[in-house]
């Protein structure tokens, strides 16, 4: 009887299995909260905003018009020159002394002498004009000849001609060439020392052509000291138009808003404008051989890989295209894991999450 009863619940399962193949079912597949899954974290898109940057890299250099030649007024001997080559001088500090030259002397005593004789003759006429021995015209005459006579030394005397003198740096900056040696004797007009104005320095950075297009005069910018650490912040003063045959790139000029050393290298962080769409974390996109991707998770728990366009990047965040399904949630935490339809839980769940 155990025989037959055998014989026959075999006979059952043959007949079920063989159906079962017919027809193409299947086992019932175990419950979802058993198949094995990859904790994650997960955001909700929701539209933002990331500030459109471009970045490039050049150093501090002086500005328009920040290097100014110190010249010599008048003519004098280079007695000496305190200061070198890279040196930084604040606003009033000694940058060269010059002794008065024979030449000098010789014109400055020239021109006090014609005061002199002017004034007397100036004198002279006006009291012949009392006697009736002189004319308005004669007196008038005398006055011009005085008036000559005192501008052409007080021109003297304002440019240091046939006197010692100290030449002082009229504002703070830093030495960029010294073009005089002590003990040489130079004529009125000559250049001594050129002398950069720290106050006026800019940064000048390389840009790629396609991203330059963005860029624009007034757009504000981070400047990052590479040596010292420094930021400063400041704005686009001027792009190039052509390319610098070099480097192929094209340089932009940004104002500084403090102080940096000359030659610092830089990096500048430009601001061009906005980009609009989903704003999540960088670490969410992932990237391989067919291009940026993301995963989202549908109502039954399953991460399915998606194609992102990335608008930009600032700091930790990146803005994608509003492309993406705004119902399912975005994976971050445990993207890297992931495969297309692969089974997650949130992280710190022992189950799939609802």
């Amino acid at each position: 009887m155990k025989k037959s009863y055998a014989a026959i619940l075999g006979l059952v399962i043959i007949v079920v299995a063989a159906i079962m193949w017919k027809t193409g079912s299947a086992p019932p597949a175990p419950p979802d909260n058993d198949r094995p899954s990859v904790a994650v974290s997960t955001i909700s898109l929701t539209p933002g905003r990331l500030p459109a940057t471009v970045s490039a890299y050049g150093s501090v250099g002086a500005g328009a018009g920040a290097e100014q030649s110190i010249t010599i007024g008048a003519g004098g001997m280079v007695a000496a020159i305190p200061v070198i080559q890279g040196q930084a001088v604040a606003a009033g500090d000694t940058l060269a002394v010059i002794s008065a030259d024979p030449q000098s002397i010789a014109e400055l005593r020239k021109a006090e002498s014609a005061v002199t004789a002017a004034r007397a003759n100036r004198a002279h006429i006006a009291a012949l004009l009392a006697s009736r021995l002189a004319t308005n015209a004669d007196l008038a005459a005398a006055d011009q000849a005085l008036s000559d006579a005192a501008g052409t030394l007080a021109a003297l005397r304002a440019t240091g001609a046939g006197v010692n003198r100290t030449i002082t740096a009229p504002f703070a900056g830093v030495i960029s060439a010294v073009l005089a040696a002590p003990g040489t004797l130079q004529p009125a007009g000559a250049a001594l020392l050129r002398l950069i104005d720290t106050r006026t320095v800019v940064a000048t950075v390389g840009v790629p052509p396609g991203p330059v297009g963005a860029v624009k005069p007034g757009d504000p910018a981070a400047i990052t000291m590479l040596n010292a650490g420094a930021v400063i912040s400041g704005r686009v003063l001027a792009t190039a138009a052509m390319l610098d045959p070099q480097t192929g790139l094209t340089d932009v000029t940004i104002s500084l808003d403090g102080p940096a050393p000359l030659g610092e290298p830089v990096q500048a962080v430009i601001t061009t404008g906005t980009r609009n769409g989903y704003v999540v974390p960088r670490d969410a996109v992932q990237n391989d051989d067919q291009g940026d991707y993301a995963f989202q998770v549908d109502a039954r728990n399953i991460a399915h890989r998606v194609t992102v366009h990335v608008l930009g990047r600032a700091g930790d965040q990146t803005v994608l295209a509003p492309d993406l399904n705004a119902a399912m949630p975005l994976v971050t935490t445990g993207a890297y894991q992931l495969d297309d339809g692969t089974a997650v839980r949130m992280a710190g769940s022992s189950g799939a999450s609802n």
